[in-house]
């Protein structure tokens, strides 16, 4: 990977080649890394270079609309993200930054393709309907599959992979110019306890009222979700376990999302509060 991150860094050429592959998670990143060591101007340069492709390909290739839309969205999200965490070297502020251009991208979702979203809705319907069988009529399949509930399902996707993408890119940058950077400031991260309140708040309301709302649940708690990650790798790593527990805690993240969202967003919240990283030392001088 440090190869790859050399030969994005030679030059604009460079990085456009590698932008305008169109590889996912590879073109978001490399755009990322642009903004981060460069800035905006040339950024915006990589992120226009990037974007070419999605057009032709839905200007040529007859790609649906909405695949296009979706691209080109992510890739002004990560730009975005790169942009505020250059300018304010706040983890905090670009995972929120994050967060709430995809919530614009998903509502606005509803409004620009709410045929496609229709659609998909119906199909989701019809299928659970086969699979449950006669349990289906004990489900609010509609709620569970409504437009609102597949835009946040949308919307938390471009969250997801535009945050995998500045991590990628911040990655590289660590690799070029500082090594071991990036693992020490997301060990650090902690949220200002206010905006964990606002965020543990938002994914409770959204769980408890309606099935259709817990994407966008997920969405509201994705800084809690990552300083918790965080905090569980500066607690690995402050206590010498290796790395087999974080190995585990990606496992179960990935087969009970919720429990374990839950669990980390909640270790997020008190920390956000306590400071464990504060009282270890204290308690260890």
């Amino acid at each position: 990977m440090r190869a790859v991150a050399e030969f994005l860094m030679r030059g604009r050429l460079q990085a456009a080649i590698v932008a305008m592959l169109g590889i996912p998670l590879l073109s978001p990143a490399t755009v990322a890394l642009v903004t981060l060591r460069r800035g905006m101007t040339e950024g915006l340069m990589i992120f226009l270079w990037a974007l070419a492709p999605i057009i032709l390909f839905g200007v040529f290739m007859e790609t649906p609309a909405a695949a296009v839309w979706l691209g080109a969205m992510q890739l002004g999200i990560v730009l975005i993200g790169a942009m505020l965490l250059r300018s304010s070297v706040s983890w905090q502020t670009a995972l929120v930054g994050i967060a709430v251009a995809s919530a614009v991208c998903g509502l606005l979702a509803i409004g620009t393709e709410p045929e496609v979203l229709t659609r998909l809705s119906a199909q989701a319907i019809e299928d659970a309907r086969e699979t449950l069988g006669a349990e289906a009529d004990s489900v609010d399949l509609e709620s569970l599959f409504s437009l609102t509930s597949l835009a946040g399902v949308l919307a938390w996707a471009t969250a997801l992979a535009s945050t995998l993408a500045l991590v990628l890119g911040r990655w590289w940058q660590a690799l070029l110019y500082n090594p071991g950077g990036l693992g020490g400031e997301l060990r650090k991260l902690r949220l200002n306890p206010l905006l964990a309140g606002i965020c543990m708040l938002a994914w409770v309301y959204c769980l408890a009222t309606e099935p259709g709302l817990a994407s966008w649940g997920l969405l509201a708690a994705l800084p809690l979700l990552v300083a918790g990650l965080g905090l569980a790798h500066w607690l690995v790593k402050h206590r010498g376990w290796g790395g087999g527990p974080l190995v585990a805690l990606y496992i179960f993240l990935v087969i009970q999302t919720l429990p374990v969202t839950g669990f980390l967003c909640g270790m997020a919240l008190i920390d956000s509060w306590k400071d464990f990283r504060g009282l270890t030392r204290k308690t260890e001088q």
